[in-house]
C-alpha cells in the first residue's frame, strides 16, 4: 500500500531529528535540470507565472539562485518535516514515534513540482513551483509533460503485486500520474462536514483530513483497505453507503 499527498506552499527548514536518516531525492538530477531554467527567470516572470506578489516573487527568485543539488543541513530539511500546509498540520509528523516514521518511509510519498516524487527522508531546499503552472522550459510545455512518465514509472517500481494507492493528493498534483498505466488500484477520498444534516465539503477541513489519514495509517500500521476504512480521527467515520470500491467517503 502506498499513500500519496501534494506538497505545501508553506515551508520551513529549521527542524532536525535523528529518527530518520536523510536521503537524496530520486530525481535530484531532474530537479537540477529544472532549476537551470528557473535560475534564469526574473522576479517579474515568477510573479506572473505563479500569480504571487512582487515580494514573494523576489523571495522565490533568491531561493532559485541559491538552490543546489547538494545542500548543507542548514539549507535543507527532510521533506516530511519541511512542508507546513494544512495537510501537514493534520499529519503532524513531529509528534510521530520512530515506528510510525518508519512506516511512512516505506509507504508514503509526496508529489512535487520541483522534485517529482519525494520520500519522507529526502533532503529538500525551500522552493515554490506548483505542478499546475504552465511553465514552458526546454522542450516541455508544462510540468506534467516533464514529470508524468518519470513519476509514474518510479511509483510502479515501488508497488508490490495487487497493491493499492491511496490518493490523498489534490487534483492538480494527482494529474501528473498516468493513471491508465499505474500498476495498482487507486482509491480516492471524500471528506464531508455535516451542516444541519447536509454533508458539505470544506476545503481546509478536507486538506487537514488528508493528513489525518496519513497519520492514522502510520500510527495503526495500516496494511489493508479495511484497516483504512476504520479511520476515525477527529470525529470522522466512514459512510458505507456513499463509499464505493474506488472511493472512501468519510463524514463528521
Amino acid at each position: 500500500m502506498k499513500l500519496i499527498t501534494s506538497p505545501a506552499k508553506l515551508m520551513q527548514i529549521d527542524y532536525t531529528t535523528n529518527i530518520l536518516k536523510s536521503t537524496e531525492p530520486n530525481f535530484i538530477k531532474e530537479a537540477a535540470f529544472l532549476q537551470k531554467y528557473l535560475k534564469e527567470e526574473t522576479p517579474l516572470f515568477l510573479s506572473e507565472l505563479m500569480d504571487i506578489s512582487p515580494k514573494l516573487a523576489d523571495e522565490n527568485w533568491h531561493r532559485n539562485q541559491n538552490w543546489n543539488p547538494n545542500p548543507s543541513k542548514n539549507e535543507s530539511c527532510q521533506a516530511i518535516f519541511a512542508f507546513r500546509g494544512e495537510v501537514y498540520r493534520g499529519l503532524d509528523a513531529q509528534s510521530l514515534d520512530k515506528s510510525s516514521i518508519n512506516y511512512l518511509q516505506k509507504h508514503y510519498r509526496i508529489l512535487s513540482g520541483l522534485y517529482g516524487l519525494l520520500k519522507p527522508s529526502d533532503s529538500i531546499m525551500l522552493y515554490r513551483l506548483e505542478m499546475g503552472r504552465k511553465y514552458h522550459f526546454s522542450t516541455y510545455k508544462d510540468l506534467y509533460g516533464f514529470w508524468r512518465e518519470k513519476v509514474t514509472a518510479q511509483l510502479n517500481s515501488e508497488f508490490s503485486s495487487k497493491d493499492i494507492l491511496l490518493n490523498l493528493a489534490s487534483n492538480e498534483y494527482f494529474k501528473v500520474l498516468d493513471k491508465k498505466n499505474i500498476n495498482a488500484t487507486i482509491i480516492d477520498f471524500d471528506f464531508y462536514e455535516l451542516k444541519s444534516g447536509t454533508p458539505k465539503t470544506v476545503v481546509v477541513y478536507t486538506k487537514h483530513a488528508r493528513g489525518l489519514v496519513v497519520k492514522y495509517c502510520a500510527e495503526t500500521n495500516a496494511k489493508t483497505l479495511n484497516d483504512v476504512k476504520a479511520f476515525n480521527y477527529e470525529g470522522y467515520r466512514i459512510d458505507e453507503e456513499k463509499s464505493t470500491s474506488q472511493k472512501l467517503v468519510f463524514v463528521r
